[in-house]
């Protein structure tokens, strides 16, 4: 049976602090990430213009 003591519980928490740390920083990336590309995107539609809508003949008759 594992024994609890504080040097363990310690130990424990560490590890649950360091992983907390490393999805931070994996969140802080994924964001930049998105980032980059929604600015890569606005930039290329930016360079080609906007599409040009097809005109539909009148439809009156």
């Amino acid at each position: 049976m594992v024994r609890l003591n504080g040097k363990n519980i310690r130990h424990h928490f560490e590890g649950v602090h360091g992983k907390v740390v490393q999805m931070r920083e994996l969140v802080e990336v994924l964001d930049q990430m998105f980032d980059s590309f929604h600015r890569v995107n606005k930039l290329s539609r930016h360079m080609l213009g906007q599409p040009r809508q097809e005109q539909k003949p009148d439809e009156r008759f």
